[in-house]
């Protein structure tokens, strides 16, 4: 029986001296933020932004290339937020503002920036698992692993709570300002703004579909903890999602509508919704752009890949001539309507 985190680790087949374990936390208030633990909640993008940046050549965070995180709730807690692997991207000035303290990071100075992706190891204890961090290392943040004994914490909250469905997910959405447009035997549409949504009903597998855009961000989602989406991503397919591209397949008479499913715990709506909303638009130096679009408002920004892009596309869901860094799009090669196949999928009848 696991009794410390390294054990945890080697469970899964992480040797602790590959790892590198960092404690945020500061007792400084942020910008917009109370503090770290509020950011990794609220604004996930952000956090991520903030974790990728680190002091120039520290050997522990170039050498160690697993990072395993955790945030402090309140005072005297000490809780897991997931595995990351990290790469080295380089070392420059920040052209960003801390998404924390909203200043320059170091001053304006060269700081290291790290490519991180999320770990499906423990991924199940994100925001649930505690660890007692020793008195004797408060002020530091970031330790060897392998140097680092930290007891599973006695105070384990509860485990978190079933998967929210139909009319309670639909409850939860309107309750953050969703209104509900749209109703049919199988979906209900909601939008808040420029973001829709689609309920399923009748069924609790992955109940909440959204834009097909969102599948590069299927493993940004699964690091919230608490959301289950399919691995590997695929697109959910339904004539219904009227808001969403569509594709006309040779052997189908009607055309089929792509969206992403994604099943969540009732304490992850939230940040989730927040999530949507940072991944619906990227930042151009002519300002915002919003990469998420209705089928029916050829107004807003997109791509229509045609022929050897078209099935590049539906492979692998990249848009060609569109480069791509980390899990966002950070450039446009035109601007378009949204109209394209994306494969592999499911249909509804794979609820």
């Amino acid at each position: 029986m696991a009794t410390t985190f390294n054990d945890l680790l080697t469970a899964v087949g992480i040797w602790p001296t590959d790892v590198c374990v960092i404690r945020h936390h500061t007792p400084e208030r942020g910008k917009d933020f109370a503090t770290l633990h509020d950011l990794w909640r609220d604004n996930l993008i952000g956090f991520t932004r903030y974790q990728s940046t680190q002091d120039a050549r520290r050997p522990i965070f170039r050498k160690r290339k697993i990072w395993a995180a955790f945030v402090k709730p309140t005072a005297d807690e000490t809780m897991f937020i997931g595995l990351f692997d990290s790469i080295l991207d380089g070392t420059r000035q920040a052209d960003w503002l801390c998404d924390y303290r909203g200043n320059k990071p170091r001053g304006g100075e060269p700081v290291d920036i790290f490519i991180t992706r999320p770990r499906p190891e423990l991924s199940d204890r994100i925001g649930i698992l505690r660890v007692d961090w020793p008195p004797a290392n408060r002020r530091t943040w970031a330790r060897k692993a392998e140097r680092l004994t930290l007891p599973l914490s006695t105070r384990q909250p509860a485990m978190a709570t079933g998967p929210i469905a139909e009319n309670a997910l639909i409850g939860g959405l309107s309750n953050l300002g969703f209104s509900t447009t749209h109703v049919t035997k199988k979906l209900v549409e909601l939008r808040r703004g420029e973001l829709i949504v689609y309920v399923k009903r009748e069924t609790e597998r992955r109940p909440l579909v959204v834009h097909p855009h969102y599948i590069g961000l299927a493993e940004d989602f699964r690091a919230l903890g608490g959301v289950d989406v399919p691995n590997p991503a695929r697109t959910y397919v339904n004539s219904n999602l009227r808001a969403f591209p569509a594709f006309h397949a040779d052997h189908r008479e009607s055309r089929g509508r792509h969206g992403f499913a994604i099943g969540l715990d009732a304490r992850r709506l939230r940040p989730l919704v927040s999530l949507l909303e940072q991944g619906a638009t990227i930042s151009t130096p002519d300002g915002e752009v919003r990469v998420v679009a209705t089928q029916n408002d050829p107004s807003k920004n997109g791509c229509r890949p045609q022929g050897s892009d078209r099935a590049n596309f539906a492979t692998r869901g990249e848009v060609p001539g569109h480069h791509v860094r980390g899990n966002l799009l950070t450039a446009l090669s035109r601007h378009q309507h949204v109209e394209f196949a994306l494969l592999p999928c499911c249909t509804a009848a794979d609820r």
